[in-house]
């Protein structure tokens, strides 16, 4: 069957929701089940609206997503830059141009080819303890060869919504 043909009709809208601590749920049921959570986690997207959507191969769904839309679960340090460990098992090299600052101070990039904001955790950014300094002019961090000033932005959510 095409799916095309299959959704034809359908609604995009779903009751499925991520809270600002990771979980799932559909409408009030916490989705407890880890395979589908993880899945969940690594299929979150923007839609061309600029809404998250969960998108896999072979279709997508509108959701609502609390805090970002991802967390940087661990960095690989390498000395030609540095690739991120994200929630959802899914790997990419951080872009250094788009790391940013939260209002609270927590780093912030972009992923999913810039359409998606991303926050490093507490383990991620002690893992690069001797990459994120601060002298007089504020915190930089060190990526390779090179110095990023991270800039702080009032709103890091809206990190992607640029790109579509």
């Amino acid at each position: 069957m095409d799916p095309a043909q299959f959704i034809q009709g359908r609604s995009r809208e779903t009751e499925i929701r991520r809270d600002a601590r990771g979980r799932w749920f559909n409408g009030a049921d916490e989705i407890s089940h880890p395979i589908l959570a993880r899945s969940f986690d690594g299929w979150v997207d923007r839609a061309e609206d600029g809404r998250f959507c969960l998108s896999n191969a072979i279709n997508w769904a509108y959701v609502e997503i609390e805090g970002p839309a991802y967390f940087v679960k661990d960095v690989d340090l390498r000395p030609e830059g540095i690739v991120l460990l994200l929630s959802g098992d899914l790997r990419e090299p951080l872009d250094a141009s788009s790391l940013c600052q939260g209002p609270e101070g927590a780093l912030w990039c972009a992923v999913r080819e810039g359409r998606c904001p991303a926050r490093f955790d507490n383990h991620a950014v002690s893992k690069m303890s001797d990459q994120i300094c601060e002298d007089d002019d504020g915190v930089y961090v060190r990526i390779g060869d090179q110095t990023v000033r991270p800039p702080e932005v009032e709103d890091p959510l809206s990190l992607g919504l640029e790109k579509r």
